[in-house]
């Protein structure tokens, strides 16, 4: 009997202990990936909750304010998106019943926009000029009037387009080179080729 009674106040406490024997009220976090703006908001029910990221932010794990109550229904939703990027709700996570495993499920994926690096080139009569903007080679052929990065540009992000190779016996400089990808496609950077 003894034996019996206390495995009940066992089973009591691993319930209480996990939400089961009181109202049921859980903490509803989400995981954040890919976030690297800032003026997310995210939504659940009647509750807010604000996200900022920053380039190079590790995953981030908001929690909404109010607990929520167990066997209700998981609704995450966008409520704003971040400046200059794009953030969804995993579908997979959408409509699950609360409880203490699920309400840690919630995954947002972001991603910021990107756009296209180029812009003139003048005076280019020879192959093998190559131009670099950090990890990025764009190779240019003799006649090139333009140019454009294969890899486009996150938005806020710096830039900085280099001669990393000159083309036979001539020598290229770069203006315009260097600043912060607006939120729109960059054509201005110039590229002048003259006899070495």
């Amino acid at each position: 009997m003894y034996v019996r009674a206390s495995a009940g106040a066992l089973c009591a406490a691993l319930l209480a202990g996990c939400g089961g024997s009181d109202n049921g009220s859980l903490v509803l976090v989400a995981t954040v990936t890919g976030l690297a703006k800032p003026g997310l908001v995210l939504k659940s029910g009647d509750q807010t909750v604000k996200v900022d990221g920053s380039v190079g932010a590790p995953t981030l794990t908001p929690t909404f304010p109010n607990l929520i109550e167990e066997d209700s229904t998981i609704d995450v939703q966008i409520l704003t998106q971040p400046t200059a990027a794009k953030c969804d709700v995993d579908k997979k996570t959408i409509g699950l019943k609360a409880n203490y495993y699920t309400a840690r499920q919630v995954v947002v994926t972001c991603s910021t926009f990107s756009y296209t690096l180029g812009g003139t080139v003048s005076g280019l009569t020879a192959d093998g000029l190559i131009l670099n903007n950090g990890a990025m080679q764009k190779a240019v052929p003799a006649g090139s009037v333009d140019f454009q990065f294969d890899t486009k540009v996150d938005d806020g992000a710096n830039y900085g387009v280099t001669v990393l190779q000159n083309p036979v016996g001539q020598v290229c400089t770069v203006a315009n080179n260097a600043g912060t990808m607006p939120s729109g496609p960059v054509s201005n950077i110039a590229v002048t080729c003259t006899k070495a």
